[in-house]
């Protein structure tokens, strides 16, 4: 009787071990769109590759339908993003150029549209600025989806399919580099981590933390130990080096592996690389919650004023020249620096202002080109009390 009861024993500690393993190899794994053929880019193909070997698997769906792949345009409809959503064993994907919220049962493999009108952004813009490129499933168990120019994020809940457009991301008062930059800040992916935030990393390889409540966006660097030609298209947590590991639509050379305190990446050595658009698993990045970093400095609006009482207009600027409404601020040196998105301020101007609704003139270098630009305004001691982006065509 005992040596019976010691085997069951033995048996069940045999399964239960073996289910973890089996959940830890879960987790060393990760759902990934290529094409159907190396160096193509047509992504509508998913597979899965292994985080710790950079290798990928055969295909295992194919996302698209022949009608949704044209998408009544001469451009190919691909898939870019993709979110795991482990609790209910469902991936969620959304394609570029239709507006439609799809997922895969991953347990019978067929698909199933959420909804044909996801966001309304509908038909594409033709720079792709409204296009999703960046979406992931974070610990609140909501769906995040961002688009290129950083002006939409999206939260659609894996309960109830209930869907929310958040409004646009926000320079950080002190960012190197605009989250809204064209040249610097499309296209990429995201990750969610413990600390709460989202964390985004560009096509050009540099790489934000996402406030969710605020929607600022707070520029952290530029990832390093990467081929010159090499542009991250995708992104998925390592759960046992606690690292991210990316991909590229561009370069498929290698996967590569990144360090979140060093930006720094290296190599996996794979030996089956394949272009990628979208990474994505349910693993949740580790990274504490920075309790010495005060809120306030990545809220581009302070309790002195907000953008009810400071507001820039024209926007868009096209004649070379701007004005700055301040309404019923408190009085004292207001200093306006115009920012290019590489930091460079290109125009500055001190004002001694009374309390009450005053209008301030700002002229742009006769040779300033088109695109985003910070206005970021500062108090008599130093404080800064505005942030916001122009363009300038």
């Amino acid at each position: 009787m005992k040596k019976g009861l010691h085997i069951a024993y033995v048996f069940i500690v045999a399964i239960f071990l073996s289910a973890i393993v089996k959940g830890q190899s879960n987790k060393q794994l990760a759902y990934i769109v290529t094409d159907s053929v190396h160096n193509g880019a047509k992504w509508n193909y998913l597979r899965k590759i292994d985080l710790r070997t950079g290798s990928f698997s055969n295909i295992l769906l194919r996302l698209l339908s022949r009608n949704d792949t044209v998408a009544n345009s001469a451009l190919f409809n691909g898939v870019a993003a993709i979110a795991l959503d482990e609790k209910n064993n469902r991936l969620y994907y959304t394609a570029m150029l239709t507006d439609k919220l799809s997922y895969v049962d991953l347990r019978t493999m067929r698909t199933y549209i959420v909804t044909n009108r996801f966001t309304g952004l509908f038909p594409k813009a033709t720079n792709q600025s409204d296009v999703f490129t960046r979406m992931v499933i974070a610990d609140d168990e909501n769906g995040y989806a961002l688009t290129n120019d950083g002006n939409h994020l999206v939260e659609f809940s894996t309960k109830n399919n209930s869907i929310r457009n958040l409004g646009e991301l926000t320079d950080a008062a002190y960012n190197n580099v605009s989250v809204h930059e064209i040249c610097s800040s499309y296209g990429g992916d995201m990750i969610a981590a413990e600390d709460g935030l989202l964390y985004l990393i560009t096509s050009r390889n540099h790489v934000f933390k996402i406030k969710i409540e605020t929607r600022v966006a707070k520029y952290m660097g530029t990832i390093t130990g990467l081929p010159k030609a090499f542009t991250t298209s995708s992104a998925a947590v390592d759960f046992r080096n606690n690292r991210v590991v990316i991909g590229s639509s561009v370069d498929a050379t290698d996967i590569y592996a990144v360090d979140f305190k060093t930006l720094v990446a290296a190599g996996l050595h794979s030996t089956n690389a394949w272009l990628s658009s979208d990474l994505a698993n349910s693993n949740i990045l580790k990274m504490k919650k920075d309790e010495e970093e005060d809120d306030r400095s990545m809220l581009v609006n302070t309790d002195l004023t907000s953008t009810e009482l400071i507001q820039v207009f024209p926007n868009p600027v096209t004649s070379n020249e701007f004005k700055i409404q301040f309404a019923n601020t408190q009085a004292g040196n207001y200093t306006v620096n115009v920012i290019n998105f590489t930091g460079q301020i290109i125009t500055s101007k001190t004002e001694n202002l009374s309390g009450k609704n005053n209008i301030v003139s700002v002229k742009l270098p006769a040779l300033t080109g088109e695109g985003i630009y910070i206005v970021k305004i500062t108090y008599s001691n130093n404080k800064t009390v505005f942030s916001d982006k122009i363009i300038v065509l």
